[in-house]
């Protein structure tokens, strides 16, 4: 395979009738057979708008081209099943019309319109706190009901008993504490929540956003023979100047006290961030240096969301309580979200 002949056009679609996806394919299949094809930052935002706005997991798209390498009628199959068998036709229009360059139908623009005269969730005083520390927490984003059933189909994929914690430890839970665990129908309601998308919608200006497809996470009490898996503190961002806006969020499925393996972050580190990579020795990884003694778990209960500032260092945290810390990770974004190419 030569480079020239690798890629698809972003015009060619096949029976869904998406443009850009049978290129993100033959992209990832190029890929596969060693041919590197440099990626410009139009490219690789609408690969991003393609995953996300047909449901699809990174990791778990990522994983499926590179092992199975299928045809892309193949490919389009596995994605319709991973949609139940159906996508919405205003979605595939809404990927078009930014592909394209084209306005957005009428019938789209109305639906955000819907969304930006609804009434804020984030008071005054939440976005006042939210400028100072760099998180928020969204009450009762979902139900207590809609929580309870999500974690239940949590314990049921797990296979886990909740009343008995002998099964807590008994197998992997995947990536240490992240569960590859996208398509439940509670999941997907989670994700259609209209508190939450308000929420995103005050933070970034504006209600065209991007819901993302991302993982749940089950962390377990330590105990004498199990530890705490991590993540511990990190960025999901470049820390390459300069620095942009972007945001991240997690739902807690279950009542989570701090000592209970709560999210934690470093309030307010997006507001010195820059000055504290400036001054730091040369030659010293920022990813290195140690700012535990600095976290700061946050609690919340059952149906609460947590949004913050992609610059706070964060992470997870080890659980010495009695109960598992169990979430849902959600984000969303504006399609002209910057991110900055080279990895720091």
């Amino acid at each position: 395979m030569n480079t020239q002949d690798a890629l698809a056009s972003a015009e060619e679609i096949g029976a869904l009738g998406v443009r850009h996806l049978k290129r993100f394919w033959s992209h990832s299949l190029a890929k596969r057979h060693g041919v590197f094809i440099e990626q410009d930052e139009r490219n690789w935002r609408f690969d991003n708008l393609i995953l996300n706005g047909l449901c699809l997991p990174l990791e778990e798209t990522t994983r499926y081209l590179m092992q199975a390498a299928p045809s892309f009628t193949e490919f389009e199959n596995w994605i319709l099943a991973k949609n139940n068998g159906q996508i919405d036709p205003l979605q595939i229009e809404r990927l078009n019309s930014i592909i394209s360059q084209q306005p957005y139908p009428e019938s789209l623009k109305q639906n955000l319109r819907e969304i930006e005269g609804e009434e804020n969730v984030l008071s005054a005083e939440d976005l006042a706190f939210w400028d100072e520390h760099g998180y928020v927490i969204l009450r009762a984003a979902v139900s207590k009901e809609q929580a309870r059933a999500t974690e239940e189909a949590v314990w049921e994929v797990l296979g886990m008993d909740p009343q008995n914690p002998a099964t807590w430890y008994e197998k992997p839970i995947g990536k240490g504490i992240m569960m590859d665990f996208y398509h439940h129908p509670t999941l997907r309601e989670n994700r259609q929540s209209k508190r939450i998308q308000k929420a995103f919608a005050q933070l970034w200006q504006t209600a065209d956003l991007w819901k993302t497809t991302d993982r749940t996470s089950f962390n377990p009490p330590e105990t004498a023979t199990y530890h705490f898996q991590g993540p511990h503190l990190h960025w999901d961002m470049s820390l390459e100047p300069p620095l942009h806006f972007g945001t991240q969020g997690l739902l807690y499925l279950c009542d989570t006290p701090a000592e209970q393996g709560a999210f934690c972050c470093v309030p307010g580190f997006h507001r010195t961030l820059e000055g504290w990579l400036a001054a730091l020795p040369a030659g010293t990884d920022p990813r290195r240096v140690n700012l535990d003694a600095l976290a700061m778990p946050i609690a919340a209960e059952a149906g609460d969301f947590v949004i913050w500032h992609h610059a706070l260092p964060h992470g997870s945290s080890p659980n010495h309580g009695t109960y598992p810390r169990i979430v849902q990770y959600l984000n969303m974004y504006p399609v002209d979200f910057k991110e900055n190419m080279a990895w720091l």
